[in-house]
């Protein structure tokens, strides 16, 4: 990818701005285009480095897979949709690899009605342990309005001796529905095998940055003389 390249269509010597004008460089700030210089060669590396995580996942999905595989075949069997939880370790116990699978669990609808249950049997009763579950399961992300699916599962565990509770618990389990799952890696690395483990991140905002790079040391005069 050229990052200094201007998008397909745009002639030489002039960029698009963001109302889709054409605008001469020459009447563009330089610090703007250099501004534009940067983003586009950032944003290049940054795509660059997202196609490199979209292989590796690709190659452990395959790999992983592909070892279950064998080991199943030691057994005589075949294992078919080898895709779930599985931790793999190096012999000297100081490597691991961790593969898990996790639902993506959507809230409907039917949740509205078991909030009217809950909140209903709540101000009835005096429950010391289903109050404070149940405010946490009702409470709405700030930003998305979005519940979690988790605390609404903890809320459908908790048992309350009404039979409004009960369909309660079945509107919260018809409300949760598995829309599709997800197949994620984890790697870890310690010290010792007696140690704990250490995630390495892949999460971009949990990696710290590399040292700086070194500056080349400036050019020196040589002696007189010389």
């Amino acid at each position: 990818m050229n990052a200094n390249a201007n998008p397909a269509g745009t002639p030489a010597g002039y960029r698009e701005d963001h109302r889709g004008n054409l605008v001469a460089e020459r009447n563009i700030h330089p610090r703007d285009l250099l501004a534009d210089q940067l983003v586009r060669e950032l944003v290049g590396r940054v795509e660059a480095a997202a196609q490199d995580a979209a292989d590796l996942k690709r190659d452990l999905l395959a790999d992983v897979a592909a070892f279950v595989q064998l080991v199943a075949a030691d057994y005589g069997v075949a294992v078919t949709g080898a895709d779930g939880g599985v931790s793999l370790t190096t012999y000297d116990g100081r490597l691991k690899i961790d593969r898990a699978r996790a639902d993506r669990i959507t809230v409907g609808p039917e949740i509205l009605a078991a909030e009217a249950l809950v909140r209903e049997i709540l101000a009835e009763i005096t429950d010391p342990i289903a109050k404070p579950i149940a405010e946490r399961a009702f409470s709405r992300h700030r930003k998305t309005g979005e519940l979690s699916a988790a605390k609404l599962i903890a809320l459908a565990g908790v048992e309350i001796d009404d039979p409004r509770w009960r369909q309660a618990q079945q509107a919260i389990k018809d409300a949760l529905q598995v829309t599709g799952s997800v197949t994620y890696f984890r790697a870890y690395r310690r010290a010792d095998a007696d140690k704990p483990w250490e995630q390495i991140p892949l999460d971009f905002s949990a990696i710290a940055p590399s040292p700086a790079r070194p500056q080349p040391a400036p050019p020196q005069n040589p002696p007189e003389g010389q």
